[in-house]
């Protein structure tokens, strides 16, 4: 990554959508006083007319930017996939736009595997989560009890689904497979390295944990010589003294937060990458039966 910082740049695509996020916020927390706030809050307030108009324009914008913020993880993944395999062994530098033409015939299939894996999980647990509590319902509590071994499994299943989605995306990259055959291959991968897969998984999750943590305590810290700094005597302070502040610590968090998450997910992916080349190279004995 340091050698090929073009990986780098393709893996802080995916900050693009938070930037945005955080700046709409920002820029409306900035601006919140008191005539916004009796808006939102009093009761008795005048209701706006296209009430149906504005909320259908409300879920068309957060529907595209949810679509938008999947298109730019994908492209962002199979960027930072693409450029790991193309520029493991080699010295000489690669452009922007080489990988974004090389990283293209990829990305609606890296987008497939962890769209589908995702869909998957939330099924599996939507549905362990609604049966547990309709037999909650008609047993007093006691059905739902029963199905508590299930709920401690959630977590040790996810992180297994995110390693079969990483190997998935991996293989779509290197062996250039479709979006199903790519989950068997990773299937098969994870069943022959099982143990070292999970060791290379829980090492990446403290790498990326250690970061958010590094970023988060300061912001934590901000948070609360904020809230401890205002008038706490005044019943009825005026929102902007509160809301400014707080838009000023979103435009400098947002960005930092979206950089570190940005080099933690490259960092990983990348690592997936060569841990999948590693794992899937033939052996000598292969090498010389092929010969």
């Amino acid at each position: 990554m340091w050698t090929h910082k073009v990986i780098i740049w393709f893996g802080l695509l995916i900050m693009i959508p938070s930037l945005i996020m955080g700046l709409l916020m920002g820029g409306f927390f900035f601006f919140f006083n008191e005539e916004i706030s009796s808006f939102f809050f009093n009761p008795s307030a005048p209701t706006p007319d296209n009430v149906p108009l504005y909320l259908t324009l409300y879920f068309v914008f957060l529907f595209g930017f949810i679509i938008f913020s999947y298109v730019m993880m994908a492209l962002s993944f199979a960027g930072v996939l693409k450029g790991t395999l193309d520029l493991e062994n080699r010295e000489d530098k690669m452009s922007f736009g080489e990988l974004w033409r090389a990283t293209l015939p990829y990305v609606g299939r890296v987008f497939g595997v962890f769209f589908l894996v995702f869909v998957v999980i939330f099924v599996f647990f939507g549905g362990v989560m609604f049966i547990g509590a309709i037999l909650g319902t008609i047993t007093a509590g006691i059905g739902f009890l029963c199905l508590m071994p299930l709920f401690l499994l959630i977590l040790p299943l996810e992180f297994i689904a995110y390693i079969l989605a990483s190997l998935a995306m991996s293989a779509v990259i290197a062996d250039d497979l479709g979006v199903f055959d790519s989950l068997r291959r990773a299937r098969d991968v994870l069943k022959q390295k099982f143990w070292s897969l999970v060791v290379m998984g829980i090492i990446l999750f403290f790498i990326q944990m250690a970061l958010s943590i590094i970023i988060m305590v300061p912001m934590q810290i901000a948070q609360f010589a904020l809230i401890f700094s205002m008038d706490m005597t005044n019943p009825m302070p005026d929102p902007s003294t509160f809301f400014k502040p707080f838009a000023l610590l979103m435009a400098i968090f947002v960005p930092v937060s979206s950089l570190v998450q940005g080099l933690g997910l490259t960092y990983a992916n990348a690592a997936w990458m060569l841990s999948y080349l590693e794992i899937t190279a033939p052996s000598s004995e292969q090498e010389v039966e092929r010969e």
